[in-house]
């Protein structure tokens, strides 16, 4: 391919690769949760078969999804957001409210990775199986877990660089 043809994609920093590499997974499990759901009803509707913890498999998944995904909007701030007083506010109340809003961020995101820890901890010590296939149950909690933390992690960033930013007015 000539030169001229090509499209020039500036490279992307370190943080933009993470984000890509997460936005990937979760997009992947979306992907299963999809395939798998739509294999399940045809199997169900069509030849009166199911799929071995097909709803478990499902529920597993869009858990792992949403947990990933939340990781990516913790960094990028794409979550869903009222900026009407945002907005109006000079530009020192908005970086007060950035400081504020990734503080209570990374404290929920930081409560909930303890709890999925200890819920992983507790599925692997009570041995939890899937119903039909026997399937330990707690690597699925395992991966929402890494999930969470990774938002934790990414919260925890997010908020050194709002605090950086609010300290150079």
């Amino acid at each position: 391919m000539p030169a001229s043809d090509r499209v020039m994609i500036p490279e992307a920093g370190r943080m933009a690769r993470l984000i890509s590499a997460i936005e990937m997974v979760a997009g992947i499990f979306l992907v299963l949760i999809a395939a798998l759901t739509v294999t399940e009803a045809t199997l169900r509707y069509a030849l009166g078969m199911r799929i071995p913890d097909a709803y478990v498999g499902a529920t597993a998944l869009q858990g792992i999804a949403i947990a990933w995904g939340i990781a990516c909007t913790t960094w990028t701030r794409r979550h869903i957001t009222v900026d009407a007083i945002y907005e109006l506010s000079p530009r020192a109340v908005q970086k007060a409210m950035n400081v504020f809003s990734s503080a209570v961020t990374f404290a929920a995101m930081l409560t909930l990775m303890i709890m999925l820890w200890r819920k992983t901890a507790s599925s692997l010590e009570s041995g939890e199986v899937s119903a039909d296939l026997l399937l330990p149950l707690w690597p699925v909690v395992g991966a929402t877990a890494a999930g969470i933390a990774a938002a934790s992690i990414l919260g925890l960033l997010r908020l050194g660089r709002d605090i950086l930013d609010f300290r150079t007015r």
